[in-house]
């Protein structure tokens, strides 16, 4: 970093939306926030003057956020970037991605997950100036959409609240597999997450495609930890995507199983992570399934909170999420 200061470049034209902000980042000491308000004079001071982090609204006056983000990165190509938009198609946030930005958080703003995520892009720019990096990739991979969001929809946020990569997969057997409204929350429940969704509608039903998909995600992501349905799932196409994962992630240091629906009898955790923290905020991202008409009885938010205070019992009785171990050969 340039300083002991860590200099902020926040764009927003939404004044209200930026006084909030502003009010969050005065909760760290030793930031100092320069504001602007639309692409144009962003650029100026990008030209003229070293940052240490960009925040940045997409529909910005004159030059669009999407074009400050390819500036930004023509002129330093490692500072951290993080968006914020209340854009929560997943098309936005790829575009975003796509032009250079590091993260994608969308609005309305948390302040706790907001100055979370902020001081971990900042400590990982310092890391990578001078320390080893050691921030975790996670993929969940799911055999139905819904699924990752059900059984370790905490341990995703969580993770994406200490600014570490969260994506989520899913696989299904069959190209007709998720209506429009269950793609639609699949969407929302993951902005709610504040992790990412990685929708290849297309390949829907094409094993071999999907296969190749997996291959292709792990070794661009090369994550750190996996997550696939249980073992004995009683739904085929859980069955397939944890099958089509085991084969394709042979050198992911850390495989989890999570429960699902149709987990079978046979689901023996041995790894339990308190999301007490995160059940509130899981709960309202299941609730989007129900709020666009998803058909989807099995994402009900109640039912998430029932098997988190069931194996809460093996962690003082708080919430829980449960994993299996995957064993490998």
């Amino acid at each position: 970093m340039s300083s002991s200061t860590v200099r902020v470049l926040y764009l927003e034209d939404a004044f209200d939306h930026a006084l909030l902000v502003k009010a969050f980042f005065n909760t760290l000491p030793g930031y100092e926030v320069t504001h602007a308000q639309d692409g144009d004079r962003a650029v100026e001071l990008l030209k003229n003057e070293q940052w240490d982090l960009i925040v940045t609204d997409l529909n910005l006056p004159g030059r669009d956020g999407y074009a400050v983000i390819r500036t930004a990165r023509q002129l330093s190509g490692a500072i951290p970037i993080l968006v914020t938009t209340g854009y929560t198609q997943a098309q936005y946030e790829e575009q975003a991605l796509r032009a250079g930005a590091d993260q994608v958080m969308i609005k309305p703003l948390r302040q706790h997950e907001f100055v979370t995520r902020v001081v971990k892009m900042v400590e990982h720019q310092g890391n990578e100036e001078g320390e080893p990096n050691t921030r975790e990739v996670i993929l969940v991979i799911e055999g139905r959409l819904g699924d990752a969001e059900m059984g370790c929809g905490g341990v995703m946020m969580g993770a994406a609240q200490e600014a570490e990569t969260v994506v989520v997969l899913p696989i299904l057997n069959h190209a007709d597999a998720a209506s429009y409204e269950e793609l639609q929350a699949a969407r929302i429940a993951c902005g709610i997450l504040g992790i990412d969704l990685r929708l290849e509608v297309e390949r829907f039903g094409d094993r071999v495609a999907q296969r190749d998909l997996i291959r292709r995600t792990v070794a661009e992501l090369q994550p750190t930890s996996a997550y696939v349905p249980a073992s004995g799932d009683r739904d085929e196409s859980r069955r397939e995507a944890r099958l089509m994962t085991l084969q394709a992630a042979t050198e992911v240091p850390r495989l989890y199983g999570y429960e699902t629906a149709t987990t079978g009898s046979t689901f023996v955790p041995t790894r339990f992570v308190d999301v007490h923290a995160q059940m509130v905020v899981k709960m309202e991202a299941l609730a989007a399934y129900q709020s666009v008409g998803a058909p989807r009885v099995d994402l009900r938010p109640r039912m998430a909170q029932a098997y988190a205070r069931y194996w809460g019992r093996w962690m003082d009785f708080t919430e829980v999420e449960a994993f299996e171990e995957v064993e490998r050969g």
